[in-house]
């Protein structure tokens, strides 16, 4: 499962992160609504967790961009507020659930499984780019039809890759979305474990194209 959480508080952020990389899923953060309204508008997501309240865009608003979109995405409102009417108001935006803080992780998770489960918007378990294969509940991958020996790491950031097939990342977004933060120039992390990944391919490494000036990308 691949989930968007648009969260300004840093320690919410990851109790969430922590909590559903756990299990294997994919997660991507952005810190404030206009970041998150703009993720959340490319429709790759099966789940969003969002805060009521953001800088920049509210998560009402999100919420009302989406639906407005004809977006069928799970939505899961997170507050500090334990108010009916402000529940209310994030239910009639367009949220599914509403989930009050100090959060709880496995209170939280059951909630978001049940969720997707309830509305059956989960994305296909398997990704694939030319013979790479990636199965997200197994967490294994596959390259000319072998099974790969990747460490987390390498697995986190080929999934990363093949769930965005053909679409130029940059390598601050992949250093966010795989190592949980953004480095401090020079750093070559993102590049030493393109180099590893592509090794571990074999054959199939040819796949990974450095996008010179930009980023990666995995050839759909």
């Amino acid at each position: 499962m691949r989930v968007l959480v648009v969260e300004h508080d840093t320690t919410d952020i990851e109790i969430i992160r922590e909590a559903l990389e756990a299990e294997g899923h994919a997660v991507d953060v952005a810190a404030d609504g206009r970041a998150g309204d703009h993720l959340a508008a490319d429709g790759s997501y099966d789940a969003v967790v969002v805060n009521r309240h953001l800088p920049g865009l509210s998560g009402l608003d999100i919420c009302r961009r989406l639906r407005e979109a004809e977006s069928d995405v799970p939505i899961v409102m997170l507050t500090a507020q334990d108010d009916a009417v402000d529940a209310a108001n994030g239910l009639d935006a367009g949220a599914d659930d509403y989930v009050v803080k100090p959060l709880r992780a496995q209170t939280f998770l059951a909630r978001l499984r049940a969720l997707v489960r309830r509305t059956g918007t989960q994305r296909s378990a398997c990704y694939r780019a030319g013979t790479i294969e990636v199965d997200v509940r197994k967490r294994r991958a596959m390259a000319n039809g072998e099974e790969l020996a990747l460490s987390a790491r390498e697995y986190q950031l080929l999934e990363y890759l093949v769930r965005n097939a053909g679409i130029v990342l940059e390598r601050e977004r992949i250093e966010e979305h795989v190592w949980g933060a953004v480095f401090e120039e020079p750093s070559n992390v993102v590049g030493v474990s393109i180099s590893r990944l592509r090794r571990k391919l074999g054959e199939a490494g040819h796949v990974i194209e450095t996008v010179r000036g930009l980023g990666y990308r995995i050839a759909a």
